[in-house]
């Protein structure tokens, strides 16, 4: 086989895969639940990657790009625990009653959102000031390709950045 066609094959293997695998990833209609916040919904755990993911009546799971408006919770699938970024910027991890863990990040000025980032880091940002005014959980992952993260917030509390690398790759938010 000629070396420029062989050349082209492999470059679009690498260029392709990560596409292709996420596509596989992905639940036909006829097994899935409804769609909301956490895209396609199936009652059985999801391969991601070396990872499996908890069931989606066990935790809520979010792929980046997902955005914490204030006030707006993300809650687990039983309601026993919520991300919530609160008035003052402040991005907890709540149990009915009390925050179990928070960000520290109130002193990010003006009116913010919350941001699960294409690199897996979870940040608060200044939306007058977006590259300055900032606090973040410095959960990224160097070797996975951005995009290829999820956020699990388990009915159990945990809560966690999956990178698909297994569960010693996880990043595991403090709640105590």
């Amino acid at each position: 086989m000629d070396p420029k066609v062989i050349a082209v094959l492999v470059l679009m293997m690498m260029c392709c895969s990560s596409s292709v695998g996420a596509f596989f990833l992905i639940p036909s209609e006829a097994t899935t639940g409804p769609t909301g916040p956490t895209g396609r919904t199936g009652p059985a755990p999801q391969t991601f990657g070396a990872s499996t993911l908890p069931s989606t009546t066990d935790a809520t799971i979010v792929e980046t790009g997902y955005v914490w408006d204030i006030g707006e919770p993300l809650d687990a699938p039983d309601g026993s625990y919520s991300m919530v970024l609160q008035g003052d910027n402040n991005l907890c991890i709540n149990e009915p009653g009390k925050a179990r863990g928070c960000l520290m990040s109130h002193n990010v000025g003006g009116t913010a959102k919350a941001y699960f980032e294409g690199n897996g880091n979870i940040c608060v940002r200044n939306q007058a000031n977006m590259g300055g005014d900032a606090k973040c959980y410095m959960s990224h992952n160097n070797d996975v390709p951005d995009g290829q993260h999820r956020l699990v917030l388990h009915k159990d509390g945990s809560v966690y950045v999956d990178h698909g690398t297994g569960v010693a790759g996880r990043f595991v938010i403090p709640t105590d």
